[in-house]
């Protein structure tokens, strides 16, 4: 366990927004209506949302969970339909509206701390949709880049794909980690990254099958990270599905469990990937 004196400090990122339709943080379960929505709904039918990655320092090393929108997919910090289109299939592009403001990149926020990829002991993906990795390539530099096995073995060949272009990731090397019989999650399956209990990756299932969360702990106190496990803190509180995942009983079940973590006294934090509430800052444990 690490010593309570040395601090582990989690800085939420905000690194870019995406324009969707309201059914997709609120659709209440997997439809063709929902799925039409996505991609049809017009603005007024829509909602504006971040997308979050996250720098964990740790007295072991720097962690990067997640890597938001690419420089590339909005060129001059606006959206922009054409530069969307050639980063994402068409109906990937209806589907996010992204942008990402200048100076906002996860590379460009690194920077600006004054860290370069290198220095980064590990860039983590939750899971292989677009708006989590379409910056990887500006930290593929990282000494280590790491997917649950069962994300990038399995779910790629499934359902899960349409919304995972190859193209963000192709090329990149990555390496692939196994999950453990744990106590934690719906399914008591984690891998624990340094061994030492601080940094655990927790599979959470229904949004993909090997999506996980992160729950980043220093003594008794500790916090955690749902990725799209739950878009909001809406979400899992009023147990509102998406309207586009996969597996509604899967999420409802990683629901359960985030909502367990955020009653045990000692959580400082549920924190998710999409809700607009929650603000870039530094918690520190």
């Amino acid at each position: 366990m690490t010593d309570e004196r040395s601090p582990i400090r989690i800085h939420i990122l905000h690194c870019g927004s995406m324009l969707v339709s309201k059914a997709v943080p609120y659709g209440g379960g997997v439809n063709l209506k929902n799925a039409r929505r996505g991609v049809f709904d017009k603005a007024a039918e829509r909602v504006e949302l971040p997308v979050s990655a996250y720098l964990i320092e740790h007295p072991k090393g720097k962690v990067l969970i997640d890597t938001g929108w690419s420089r590339e997919i909005s060129p001059d910090g606006v959206y922009d339909a054409a530069a969307v289109k050639r980063q994402l299939p068409g109906y990937l592009a209806a589907f996010y509206h992204p942008w990402v403001e200048k100076g906002k990149t996860v590379a460009e926020q690194l920077a600006q701390m004054g860290i370069a990829p290198e220095e980064l002991s590990a860039v983590v993906l939750t899971h292989l949709d677009a708006d989590h990795t379409s910056g990887l390539r500006s930290v593929k530099n990282a000494q280590r880049i790491l997917l649950p096995e069962e994300e990038g073995w399995w779910t790629i060949r499934t359902v899960y794909k349409l919304r995972q272009p190859e193209s963000m990731y192709s090329g990149v090397p990555i390496e692939h980690f196994w999950f453990k019989g744990t106590m934690d999650g719906p399914l008591w399956w984690s891998y624990d990254l340094f061994g030492d209990d601080t940094i655990k990756f927790v599979c959470l299932p229904g949004h993909t099958d090997g999506q996980i969360g992160v729950k980043i702990k220093n003594g008794k106190k500790f916090v955690i990270l749902t990725s799209d496990a739950a878009f909001t803190e809406r979400s899992w509180r009023e147990r509102i599905l998406p309207g586009f995942g996969f597996n509604d009983k899967a999420m409802l079940k990683s629901f359960d469990w985030i909502e367990e973590q955020a009653n045990d006294p000692d959580c400082i934090a549920v924190i998710a990937n999409h809700d607009p509430d929650v603000h870039p800052q530094v918690i520190e444990l």
